[in-house]
């Protein structure tokens, strides 16, 4: 029997597995299985590792940045495993919408499947997840569990190979670094481990923190970007534009993956989007292609799908499914002539309404677009 209101909301009144399924679909558009160097099963571990990295859920939109983590963990000789996906999903979302207890359930089948490699550390490239780790798990002394930031890990192994970093190439460009302050001490945090990084890759200047009313846009989930329209965006790039130009810099350099993803759509000759980990890469010699951006730039699906055939073909998605993917997410709003979909626009409506779970309810009249989808408020914090 439960003591539960009939008006208060229930977990199954919220798209979650949608949700998480947009990632999973989102991922098989832009790498190969045989890419996917990542374990999502949740199975038991086939070995015990030394440093396991958890990407969390979020980054598998894009997941060229999963790639170059894997690769520089490589060659930088760390003896590690990497997971990924709904299985190891540290909760915050359900706790953000108010499902505190299937929160905690949530975190605590992830920290049985961590533990079970056996690692001496276990990093979390999430932000969110981060945060998560350190308020519901570092601070209950009934888990024997820590978990650290991916990036002060970076630093430290960066430091003691020394002269032995197998440095490929410089990477010249005078970056400024951006991030969120204020919503959380994991992520004040950040600015000064990230630089720190930035200032040992061969080639890149630090000029220091980004500050302006340009970036107020970059919500750190999508729902904000996904509302505009032409003028709207054209505007916001035109402000990107002058904000790096008046500073010096040459790139805007991300430390979180939804802030890559978004921003990068203003990304252009003038506007360089970067994330740390593929400056990173770039200079280790194992940079990979940023799919996501690619196909966004394409705005057209058939373009798409024909781009990530070697992709989604290795996942058993039809022709037609790609098609229709392709359509659902790497169509934006302010796209010019959006070819037709036989959804009559619903699932391109903003190019992104499936960012965040949703109320079923407001939702029923079918389509995953804003104009036929209430998106619930969201907290901060959540990419």
């Amino acid at each position: 029997m439960s003591n539960q209101s009939p008006d208060e909301p229930r977990v199954s009144d919220i798209t979650f597995q949608e949700f998480y399924l947009a990632m999973v679909e989102r991922e098989r558009l832009q790498v190969s299985r045989e890419e996917a160097v990542w374990t999502e099963d949740g199975g038991p571990p086939k070995r015990q590792v030394e440093v396991l990295l958890n990407f969390g859920c979020n980054v598998r939109q894009s997941p060229h940045l999963q790639r170059e983590a894997v690769a520089v963990l490589e060659v930088l000789g760390v003896d590690f495993a990497a997971v990924a996906g709904q299985k190891y999903c540290c909760g915050k979302i359900y706790k953000a919408y108010g499902f505190q207890e299937s929160s905690t359930q949530i975190i605590n089948k992830s920290v049985q499947r961590l533990a079970a490699y056996e690692p001496q550390r276990t990093l979390q490239w999430c932000s969110a997840c981060e945060m998560q780790f350190t308020d519901v798990v570092h601070s209950n002394e009934e888990y024997d569990f820590k978990s650290e930031g991916f990036a002060a890990f970076l630093v430290e192994r960066l430091e003691e190979l020394g002269d032995n970093v197998p440095w490929q190439s410089d990477v010249d460009l005078s970056a400024l670094v951006h991030g969120h302050l204020g919503e959380h001490p994991v992520r004040d945090a950040h600015p000064p481990i990230v630089m720190d990084l930035l200032r040992r890759i061969p080639g890149v200047k630090v000029l220091g923190y980004a500050k302006s009313p340009a970036l107020d846009l970059c919500d750190n989930a999508g729902p904000k970007i996904a509302t505009i329209g032409t003028e709207e965006y054209r505007r916001a790039q035109a402000e990107l534009e002058g904000f790096l130009a008046e500073e010096g810099a040459d790139a805007l350099v991300t430390m979180y993956h939804g802030c890559t993803r978004e921003l990068s759509k203003f990304a252009s000759q003038s506007l360089r989007i970067e994330h740390y980990v593929s400056l990173l890469a770039r200079a280790l010699g194992v940079g990979k292609p940023d799919r996501f951006s690619e196909y966004w730039r394409l705005a057209d699906p058939q373009k798409v799908m024909e781009a990530s055939r070697p992709n989604w073909s290795t996942w058993g998605i039809t022709e037609q499914e790609a098609l229709q993917l392709a359509h659902k997410y790497f169509v934006p709003s302010y796209a010019v002539n959006v070819p037709d979909c036989p959804c009559n626009g619903a699932c391109t409506a903003t190019g992104a309404a499936w960012l965040m779970p949703q109320s079923k309810a407001a939702n029923s009249g079918g389509g995953m677009g804003a104009a036929a989808a209430k998106v619930l408020p969201r907290p901060a914090g959540q990419s």
